[in-house]
């Protein structure tokens, strides 16, 4: 999978298909996110299927395809003709990677991709996620299905969420069996059901196993309220909360829109350890769609499926029957509003809500306004005064006068915020809005002095920042994606209890404020990646002694300030010039080996010609573009997990012949005992190593050396090895010694044979690229595991001894004018896709034309 968008021309689609609850999108985002370092245009849509069936939904959709690949929002969507359109426009000819998630519909994807190959650019590559698998068949190159688990594998991951351990303890071995048995193999049931078990004894285990087998099999519902039946009251208030509302949402926004009496931070702890909620990589909670399901069953039910009594609304006709009964419902707390035709807010509609606590209206799809009433009055090119009126709060009716959280997109420009009472808001998000810098509601935020985030994600109007208040406790300043945004003020130099400024993908954003570092002593995280403008750091970052995370990539900033590498509380740093900037030389201070907190330090493009010792802090290194004469000792870094060193190639300005004095072997390699994923890139000097000294647990290895003439020993741990650029290579040791290997690519090798290749049990993808000298493929009908066979521009490849595995879902010949037969290829199912391309001796059988 990895290689594929960069080794294909054509767009190719992925479908993955199963059971709700069996791992689909897990495995999708997998394979994503291994793609994704070859991709400068990425998007993933999750949920496809519940937002389709939202009104506007797929109109949405389409906006947030568009918006994610060119990181600026599409304002004239308003149906899906219209929006295949646009994106046949915008996008065509670009190279994307995509994943769609959980889609149930063709007609969605007809909306979203419509005839994906004449619309993407070359090397695309579309993952598609869904319950139905005869929505992927016609859509799909690549069909794979997530099936349940076998009987061992579920007494693995049962076992893991009980004790901890991969295998169960002897005793009450039948009970763990019978568990498994009634979680049916599904992933979801077994880690629920196993968290509910974990730290019970055995008569609560035989009570719990006894409710379990009343339950049908396949109602996982069912099994899944079992976990719900075993949280405290603070647990299912979070739970419900999530599932009808929040899935998706930044985990440390909710953890200060909660009541401190919830303890948000504990408890989601808990329910992330019981298998009822994840925290993703990025922040977000995440929910299974089964557990939301029964989340809002289990709301609907505590009010007898009255939408009058319900605390939390979602669905869109259930808000708009509440908003028609003039008495209104006192009891609703949250309110989640979407509507499929333009809806008109009336100062009644917010006086009903009385206890409204969250308020979530989406405007971007259709808009949703408000009466006169609650419009700023003033005339017209007036701009708006600086200090608010003093009646802005009404006394005696205020509006929603328990409100927290405001997340209002494409708010109206003329919306009065002032009519809501926003002294305890604590969140207020205006994403996507057409505000800007004179908007009147920035004259109100002064008296939000609860307010602790304020998002503003792709607010194109806005040029320049407001001016923030002096007693502000803003702790979170979102900016993504505000693409004209050229200034950001010097007022958010006041901020002294800011945490965190997100101004990524602010294209045009030009400078920040001198005094930033010297003012925003609490500053803990810095994104200003794919500000593609911005050329420099103010001289005062050096202050930031908060700092915990940096991030620069793909900017215009060609130097980094010396004190950087001393910044005590700084984890990771993150730095790269964009596309086309000239490379900038980096000098990283010997001081850089007493910073004990640093744990990911990525420097891109960049020329680094000194390397000093590194902290042992370090977990991930990413070096590109070294121009040192040999291998530097990294021996001291025994926690790295992820070490990436490319070296320079030859320079015109002759500072680099790209050669590099490889000690053999580097005895510090070996003192590695943490990393897994080595990636090396340079030109040995002399003699070809043949031993690398790697460490022994390695698990993936990436070698690129163009005069590497033998390949040097390899640990038996690698579970997967990509040679490329080794174009001197023409002798490889056995290979049947690594027995975990289960990915193997050779791009552009000199070897006339893989010996070994036919034992690698564990093999699952086998990819040859570029192999001149490659006379024949071994016997590989033994390798029951193997799934894709690519072999490519192997110009000299005569046969393929013995027939191929019946495991087979893809095998792709190309441009291999030698090879005359593939044995057995009339056995392998219909199903399996087998491409030949360009192979002048290979004949036309009718087997393989009704299988392509």
């Amino acid at each position: 999978m990895e290689m594929r968008g960069a080794s294909t021309s054509e767009t190719w689609i992925i479908g993955i298909h199963g059971m709700g609850g069996i791992g689909k999108t897990t495995i999708a985002k997998v394979i994503y996110n291994r793609l994704l370092k070859n991709f400068n245009n990425s998007c993933f849509l999750p949920n496809i299927r519940e937002k389709s069936k939202t009104p506007l939904g797929t109109e949405c959709l389409q906006n947030q395809l568009i918006f994610d690949i060119l990181k600026r929002e599409c304002t004239n969507i308003r149906n899906s003709d219209k929006g295949i359109q646009t994106i046949r426009e915008r996008l065509r000819d670009k190279k994307v990677l995509i994943l769609f998630d959980d889609v149930d519909d063709k007609k969605d994807m007809d909306a979203l991709i419509g005839n994906c190959d004449f619309l993407f650019g070359k090397g695309s590559i579309l993952i598609i996620t869904s319950r139905n698998k005869g929505v992927l068949e016609v859509l799909a190159q690549d069909l794979y299905e997530v099936n349940i688990m076998d009987p061992e594998q579920s007494l693995q991951l049962f076992t893991r969420h009980v004790f901890r351990r991969d295998y169960p303890l002897n005793e009450n071995i039948n009970e763990y069996k019978m568990a498994v048995k009634i979680a049916g193999g599904l992933p979801l049931a077994l880690a629920a059901i196993g968290s509910c078990l974990a730290l019970k004894g055995k008569a609560e285990w035989d009570n719990i196993l006894e409710m379990l087998e009343k339950c049908p099999h396949k109602e996982v519902k069912s099994k899944l309220k079992i976990s719900y039946e075993a949280l405290d009251h603070r647990e299912k208030h979070i739970f419900c909360d999530i599932a009808c509302l929040f899935n998706g949402y930044d985990k440390d926004i909710l953890v200060d829109f909660w009541i401190p009496q919830l303890h948000p931070k504990c408890t989601m702890k808990m329910l992330e350890d019981k298998s009822l909620i994840k925290i993703e990589e990025d922040n977000k909670v995440s929910m299974h769609d089964q557990l939301r399901y029964l989340g809002r069953d289990i709301v609907c039910e505590e009010c007898k499926m009255d939408p009058m009594e319900k605390k939390r609304l979602w669905d869109p006709e259930e808000v708009l029957d509440l908003l028609s009964i003039p008495e209104g419902n006192k009891k609703v707390e949250a309110l989640k509003f979407d509507c499929e035709k333009p809806y008109c807010f009336t100062y009644e509609d917010f006086q009903r809500l009385s206890n409204l606590k969250f308020l979530g209206v989406d405007g971007s799809s259709r808009p949703i306004t408000a009466e006169e009433r609650l419009y700023v009055e003033r005339p017209y090119g007036e701009r708006p005064s600086v200090v608010p009126p003093a009646n802005i709060f009404r006394k005696n009716s205020p509006l929603l006068p328990r409100m927290r959280w405001l997340s209002w997109h494409d708010i109206p420009s003329r919306f009065n915020i002032a009519s809501f009472s926003m002294q305890d808001v604590i969140i207020l998000d205006l994403s996507r809005s057409k505000l800007t810098y004179q908007w009147e509601g920035w004259s109100h935020m002064k008296l939000m002095k609860k307010l602790k985030v304020l998002d503003l994600t792709g607010c194109d109007g806005l040029l320049q920042t407001p001016i923030f208040s002096a007693d502000s406790n803003l702790e979170r300043l979102i900016l993504a994606g505000c693409s004209l945004l050229m200034e950001i003020a010097e007022s958010i130099c006041r901020l002294k209890c800011l945490v965190s400024l997100d101004a990524s993908y602010c294209k045009c954003l030009q400078r920040l404020p001198d005094r930033l570092g010297t003012d925003l002593a609490s500053l803990e995280y810095l994104s200003l990646k794919h500000c593609e403008s911005l050329e420099r750091l103010p001289n005062s970052i050096e202050n930031l002694e908060s700092l915990i995370e940096l991030d620069i990539s793909n900017t215009r900033i060609k130097e980094l300030p010396d004190t950087l590498w001393t910044m005590a509380k700084l984890t990771e740093i993150k730095a790269s010039t964009t596309y086309g900037v000239e490379r900038f030389q980096v000098n990283i201070g010997d001081c850089i080996s007493s910073n004990k907190s640093l744990k990911i330090l990525r420097l891109r493009c960049a020329k680094i010609c000194t390397l000093p010792k590194l902290p042992e802090s370090l977990v991930e290194l990413q070096l590109s573009e070294l121009y040192t004469d040999r291998f530097p000792d990294l021996s001291n870094l025994t926690n790295l997990k992820e070490l990436k060193l490319r070296f320079g190639s030859p320079d015109s300005d002759g500072r680099s012949n790209g050669l590099v004095e490889y000690q053999i072997p580097p005895q510090w390699m070996e003192k590695l005992t943490k990393l897994e994923s080595l990636s090396l890139s340079f030109r040995c000097v002399g003699t070809s190593p043949t031993d690398l000294g790697l460490p022994p647990q390695l698990k993936s290895l990436n070698l690129a050396c163009p005069n590497l003439h033998r390949l040097p020993r390899l640990p038996s741990s690698l579970s997967s090895l990509h040679l490329k650029r080794c174009e001197s290579l023409c002798s490889m040791k056995d290979l049947s010694d690594l027995k975990n290997l289960s990915t193997l690519q050779i791009d552009g090798a000199a070897i006339s044979e893989i010996e070994g290749l036919g034992c690698l049990e564990k093999l699952r993808d086998l990819r040859l690229l570029g192999l001149g000298q490659l006379h024949a493929l071994p016997d590989l009908r033994n390798l029951k595991k193997l799934r894709i066979i690519d072999v490519i521009q192997c110009g000299k490849l005569v046969e393929i001894q013995g027939e191929l595995p019946k495991s087979l879902v893809k095998l792709c010949i190309r441009s291999c004018n030698n090879l005359r037969e593939v044995p057995g290829l009339s056995s392998l199912r219909r199903q399996q896709k087998v491409e030949t391309l360009d192979c002048e001796n290979l004949p036309e059988r009718e087997d393989c034309e009704n299988l392509s």
